[in-house]
């Protein structure tokens, strides 16, 4: 009768057993990593710079932005006026900087109405249908057949030039992008089986549209804004370059470039510097919208 002894274990049956436990949480954390991407971090980051500079731009800004100086016309940059100074002597930073109120408040004051109110319509007419959504479309069709630029400038061509103008051409216009986006996704919504489920239970349809639909409908809507933010700026540029947004002396970005338009030759710096700042915004604005999408399909 031969000894016979216990073949020893196997390295995997000797090790720890929490390991597939380990590689679980590790696999979650990097999930959760890859949602925020490269555009989502790097556009946050531009944006609390805007923002930080947008409401305290005196502790940024080295001089006064009206304040003139006669003693350094057309000064080049240097070590002194870092973007150099205009033709009254103004240090341009300081106005570059102080543009950033005016131009950030251009961006949240021409989209907040227009995306509060083509939402709302876009939902009740994607959740109504028939009639009201065949008169929305005919409304849709008459709007997007003009260039939005040129009904805007013709709106606020009526109006009068400034700010306040320029929203009410803006939310007079922009409302239908919003709604009709909206209405698209709340048709989709509709279907499903919640909100079918929401009526056979007798819920009445501002609670099936307001509780229900709509929440799960904003994403298109929201990523849209941060684009329409951009474009906003770009519009309130354009029109101040124009004379019909914000008006002289006003440190606008828009108006920083008209100044400096007669002294290209002899001054560049008075126009390029605003151009860089309203690339740098645009820029950021359209790292926001492809980073929350790409993080809105990593979730979905």
């Amino acid at each position: 009768m031969s000894d016979t002894t216990a073949a020893p274990l196997a390295p995997e049956e000797t090790g720890p057993q929490d390991q597939p436990n380990g590689e679980k949480v590790a696999e979650a954390t990097s999930r959760k990593t890859r949602r925020l991407s490269p555009a989502l971090l790097g556009g946050a980051f531009i944006l609390i710079c805007s923002l930080v500079l947008a409401f305290f731009p005196s502790a940024f800004a080295p001089c006064d932005p009206n304040a003139f100086d006669y003693n350094a016309l057309l000064q080049a940059p240097s070590a002194a006026h870092l973007f150099g100074t205009d033709n009254f002597g103004r240090d341009m930073l300081s106005r570059v900087i102080h543009a950033y109120t005016v131009d950030m408040q251009i961006a949240v004051f021409a989209t907040v109405v227009p995306t509060i109110v083509g939402t709302l319509i876009g939902a009740f007419v994607g959740y109504v249908g028939g009639i009201t959504e065949s008169i929305f479309g005919r409304i849709v069709d008459a709007t997007i057949t003009f260039p939005f630029l040129v009904l805007v400038i013709a709106i606020v061509s009526v109006l009068g030039p400034g700010l306040i103008n320029m929203y009410i051409a803006v939310g007079i216009i922009d409302w239908v992008f919003y709604g009709r986006l909206t209405l698209t996704e709340i048709k989709v919504q509709k279907r499903l089986d919640y909100a079918a489920a929401g009526q056979v239970m007798g819920y009445r349809p501002s609670r099936i549209v307001f509780r229900h639909l709509l929440p799960n409908s904003m994403t298109p809507a929201f990523v849209y804004w941060m684009t329409d933010m951009a474009l906003c700026i770009l519009l309130g540029s354009s029109l101040g370059y124009l004379g019909l947004g914000a008006q002289p002396p006003a440190a606008e970005w828009g108006v920083l470039i008209a100044d400096g338009k007669n002294f290209m030759t002899s001054a560049w710096w008075i126009s390029v510097f605003p151009d860089i700042a309203i690339v740098f915004t645009g820029l950021d604005f359209s790292l926001l919208g492809d980073g929350i999408t790409e993080l809105l399909r990593t979730k979905q």
